[in-house]
């Protein structure tokens, strides 16, 4: 890992180091126009109305893990080097019209036998979409069709996933009344976007559809207060849960709370899940809390923090109710970047401090126990599907990870990080042939 860690940075670097010192500030310490500045606002019209805008990224991952999910996935050992590839244009046909197109690939090319889809896709549409914008008295209305990128919220249960190689997209419409970049209303009606691994193969998952109308707003009268208000639902055919196989018509509802007042920071949130699997109903929830609090005074500005989930498991796999919690798309990894568990049949807290060692510079070390929330249920791993031979037993505690993350960001385009993850299993996961283990990664980052 070391070896892979110190070639990503030292690529990186090569390729970046002048375009970040060329940013930040000339001989005399005036800063220096963006040197990407010459990528955007490009006239396509002789009178400007119709223009595009390029983007991509570039980012190298070198990963170290050893006994990965408590040493029940494969391979055992991996070391490896990711590297992501993202080039778009946005065109954009006057103030109501644009088209957005993004191809990229992801590359493994030392992954230890066959990569996953979410790590290894040669070259591909990730999002090309269509959008139109009709102003209003009230506000906007926007309609976009096509492959594209949703993101709600937290993220918790709807998400872009970005750690891997290859971000999350779907297929599908989605409108929204946009009233000010804090209150708006989006619907939507989508497929999730299956991944493969040839040029331009990836296509709608035609065994799952996805739904739902997500709202958010500052809370009148109390200008510290935003709430986010949802439904989401999903058909699944040949769900996977501990009780068996099945199809899964699943609807959730929930509600999010968050702001910031002073130093203290707080995101709160809840749903309900109901809907059918099989010949089951369903019957799930899950509650959530991310709290922090900043000493903006003293030296390196710690924030202490602490993150807890109860998050339903199913305590009867043979009666009429599945209990699991389904976390519909979340963003992966969910609690560190060693993508040890999934956010289903789960109670954690993860006590954390993050500091701000030099400008741009913030450390983040954090511990985070383990347990199941239902004891018959199975240990879910990061792909939402029970581990073999973890169902039942005697014992809650599945295990806990320590984590430390560094991240640095010289310029608005360039992104530095590294993560050191060590984890230890329980007794359950010990008895299904679990073991101690470790994670590493080191990555760069340009985008423009």
């Amino acid at each position: 890992m070391a070896r892979l860690s110190c070639v990503a940075l030292a690529l990186c670097g090569l390729i970046f180091g002048g375009a970040a010192m060329a940013q930040e500030t000339n001989s005399n310490g005036v800063a220096d126009k963006d040197p990407f500045d010459a990528l955007k606002n490009i006239p396509l019209s002789s009178d400007g109305s119709v223009y595009v805008d390029f983007g991509g990224q570039l980012r190298l991952r070198g990963e170290s893990s050893n006994h990965p999910v408590f040493g029940l996935a494969k391979p055992e050992h991996n070391d490896v080097l990711l590297i992501r590839s993202l080039l778009s244009a946005d065109v954009h046909f006057g103030p109501y019209l644009r088209t957005f197109v993004q191809l990229g690939s992801g590359l493994a090319p030392s992954w230890n036998g066959t990569p996953p889809a979410t790590q290894f896709d040669r070259f591909d549409l990730m999002q090309g979409y269509g959008e139109l914008t009709l102003p209003s008295a009230a506000g906007s209305f926007m309609v976009r069709a096509g492959r594209q990128e949703m993101s709600f919220g937290s993220s918790r249960l709807v998400s872009v996933r970005e750690s891997p190689n290859i971000r999350r997209a779907f297929d599908g419409v989605r409108a929204a009344w946009i009233a000010s970049p804090d209150t708006r209303i989006d619907a939507f009606l989508v497929r999730p976007v299956s991944l493969l691994s040839g040029v331009f193969d990836d296509k709608s998952d035609t065994s799952q559809a996805f739904w739902g109308v997500y709202a958010t707003s500052p809370v009148p009268g109390i200008p510290a207060l935003k709430a986010d208000l949802y439904y989401f639902g999903l058909n699944r055919d040949d769900a996977k849960f501990a009780r068996g196989t099945g199809n899964e018509h699943r609807h959730t509802v929930g509600a999010r709370l968050f702001g910031k007042a002073d130093n203290f920071d707080w995101d709160l949130e809840g749903a309900y899940q109901f809907g059918r699997f099989g010949t089951a109903d369903i019957s799930a929830w899950t509650v959530s809390a991310e709290l922090g609090y900043t000493f903006q005074d003293a030296p390196f500005s710690p924030r202490i923090g602490l993150n807890a989930d109860v998050i339903s498991g199913d305590h009867n796999l043979r009666n009429g109710t599945l209990g699991t919690f389904n976390p519909l798309f979340p963003k992966l990894p969910y609690f560190s970047e060693a993508n040890l568990v999934g956010p289903a049949n789960l109670i954690d807290i993860q006590p954390n401090l993050t500091l701000t060692v030099v400008k741009n510079v913030v450390l983040n070390v954090g511990w985070n126990p383990l347990w199941k929330e239902a004891t018959a249920d199975a240990f879910y791993g990061p792909a939402i599907t029970p581990a073999a031979s973890t169902a039942g037993g005697t014992s809650r505690y599945m295990g806990q990870q320590v984590s430390t993350t560094l991240t640095w960001t010289p310029t608005k385009h360039l992104t530095f990080g590294g993560t050191y993850v060590n984890y230890t299993p329980g007794k359950r996961i010990r008895q299904a042939g679990g073991k101690s283990g470790s994670f590493a990664a080191a990555w760069a980052a340009i985008s423009f």
